[in-house]
């Protein structure tokens, strides 16, 4: 791992950047910033010389993707800028898309299919990372079969932290995510289950700071930057990043803001370890971003995100210009590693 070095070349003359984002009637903020992302992307691509056309993604379209690849066909030269994320109902369908352009050999921005479905499947994820070596907090996955568990007789360690199997954004996370004992655990089963058929993650509750290292490349990854989330300094707050957090804000949560505070070396060579061997071990590539949260000392890593968000005041975005460079290069760097990506996959 090495800092961020500038990798920005100029665009082919004859190159297409087509921006992808999901085209679906909803009022779900994560959702929508996918949009405002899109046309925050455009402007900075046009700014250096790119030719660029939003691709909308609707889900006819991946019921039938034929006529989704005849639009992409009418143009020769040609790298979709991937800011699809699937839809409301059903975002494993990220993944899907970006199967089809695999399999039609049309290079693209972000992360390939397998870490999408990986990195979306939160309890597949955690099982590989701990079979890897990787520190994880101790949890389980809760499908509807849950009622046959005896509740009284297992030791849970409290407190505990329930978060849908298979999301992202922070969806289904909200003040009610953290229980304090087994009455509090069941009515949350009770009430959520329903709302996340494909099960819930429940896992010990690490009440240290949270840390999130942001990464660009295809192995070996380069460190954008580490942010650091402090909970005590937000005592009034809840102690963890519910979607209002993220998404809304109107919420008193949105105040819990990452800072780029100095942390001991040894500390941070050893957080940026973690999180770079978590990526590779899910097959990262291109941008993302691992969250790690620590307990008495010790570090685990709490999520892998192959999609962090892009606009201009995102954290990503945010980590990537405080060293003087411009959100324009990010951008711009994020092509040309899917463009040498595709390169180098059309050679093995």
């Amino acid at each position: 791992m090495h800092s961020v070095e500038q990798n920005i070349e100029p665009p082919s003359t004859t190159l297409r950047l087509l921006i992808a984002a999901a085209k679906e009637k909803t009022e779900r903020q994560d959702l929508l910033d996918s949009l405002i992302c899109r046309e925050e992307v455009g402007c900075a691509l046009t700014s250096r010389g790119y030719s660029v056309v939003d691709l909308d993604v609707a889900p006819h379209d991946l019921d039938n993707p034929s006529s989704l690849f005849l639009r992409v066909a009418n143009f020769q030269d040609v790298c979709v800028f991937n800011l699809f994320e699937g839809f409301g109902s059903q975002p494993c369908q990220e993944a899907d898309f970006c199967e089809l352009l695999e399999k039609k050999g049309i290079p693209f921005t972000g992360n390939p299919s397998h870490a999408l479905r990986l990195c979306l499947d939160k309890w597949a994820l955690k099982l590989r990372l701990r079979q890897e070596g990787i520190s994880v907090p101790w949890g389980i996955c809760i499908t509807s079969s849950y009622s046959s568990i005896s509740m009284g007789e297992k030791k849970w360690p409290f407190p505990l932290f329930i978060k849908p199997s298979r999301e992202d954004g922070s969806v289904g996370i909200d003040e009610t995510s953290l229980v304090q004992n087994y009455e509090e655990l069941q009515e949350q089963f009770q009430k959520k289950l329903p709302q996340f058929p494909d099960g819930l993650l429940v896992e010990e509750f690490l009440g240290g700071s949270e840390y999130s290292i942001a990464f660009l490349g295809n192995d070996p990854y380069e460190v954008v930057g580490v942010s650091t989330l402090d909970y005590d300094r937000y005592p009034a707050l809840t102690p963890f990043l519910t979607y209002k957090a993220k998404w809304d804000k109107e919420s008193p949560d949105w105040r819990l803001c990452p800072e780029d505070l100095e942390l001991p070396a040894a500390q941070k060579e050893l957080i940026i370890g973690t999180g770079a061997k978590a990526a590779a071990i899910a097959g990262c590539k291109g941008y993302f971003r691992v969250d790690l949260r620590e307990k008495d000392g010790h570090f685990y890593v709490i999520d892998v995100n192959p999609n962090p968000a892009l606009t201009r005041d995102s954290g990503f975005a945010r980590q990537y210009t405080k060293g003087g460079r411009s959100y324009e290069d990010l951008i711009c760097h994020i092509v040309n590693l899917a463009l040498k990506d595709h390169i180098k996959e059309a050679k093995s």
